[in-house]
């Protein structure tokens, strides 16, 4: 079977009002790719909250150390949300120019890590941003344009792109439990392309 590692914010792994992150409130699509390659994958992810780039950039050594790195066959990440969030009104928390940094950083350290292994990065997925705080905020636009950048700077060094946001846009309020997250059924038919993806590459 094929080796995967998943490393990804809360759209991957949940989010909760209750500290214990395993008892989500709102599930992350990484149950379901488990759930969806039973039997045809072994999947590992970090027990955490991969966040913002510069925070996945600093622990993913961290994290590697609970896998035999040298037998991961995939990698499939995202950053982003955390990245484009703006509070009390501010800009973006990663600024556009190192949002690119961080990820090429990122890449480069995954390939060093994950020496035989295929990289898959999924863009952000969407916000209902009708129903965001004016204070903790995440525009549309803004995701855009940090997908772009990811698509940009990722492709030319032999990253393969996911396009999560497109995927997002058709799920309204129905398949989601607050604005940025999304509940069983739309973490699902996330999880089922992330797991489409993943096979692709077999």
């Amino acid at each position: 079977m094929k080796n995967v590692f998943l490393i990804g914010d809360s759209i991957r792994y949940g989010a909760s009002s209750n500290p214990n992150y395993q008892t989500a409130d709102t599930p992350g699509y990484g149950i379901y790719v488990k759930e969806m390659l039973k039997g045809k994958a072994n999947i590992y992810a970090p027990n955490d909250n991969c966040r913002f780039a510069q925070y996945t950039l600093r622990y993913l050594f961290d994290w590697a150390k609970d896998v035999d790195c040298e037998k991961i066959d995939i990698v499939h990440w995202n950053n982003g949300l955390w990245d484009v969030l703006r509070i009390n009104g501010d800009e973006p928390l990663t600024p556009p120019d190192v949002y690119e940094l961080m990820l090429v950083r990122i890449c480069g350290a995954l390939k060093k890590l994950f020496p035989n292994a295929k990289i898959i990065f999924a863009l952000s997925t969407s916000v209902i941003e009708e129903m965001a705080h004016p204070d903790f905020f995440r525009r549309n636009s803004d995701i855009e344009k940090y997908n772009e950048i990811a698509k940009g700077c990722l492709s030319k060094i032999g990253v393969i792109i996911n396009d999560l946001y497109s995927v997002s846009q058709g799920l309204g309020k129905s398949y989601h439990a607050d604005w940025v997250h999304f509940n069983e059924e739309g973490s699902k038919i996330l999880a089922k392309r992330v797991t489409e993806q993943i096979l692709s590459l077999y």
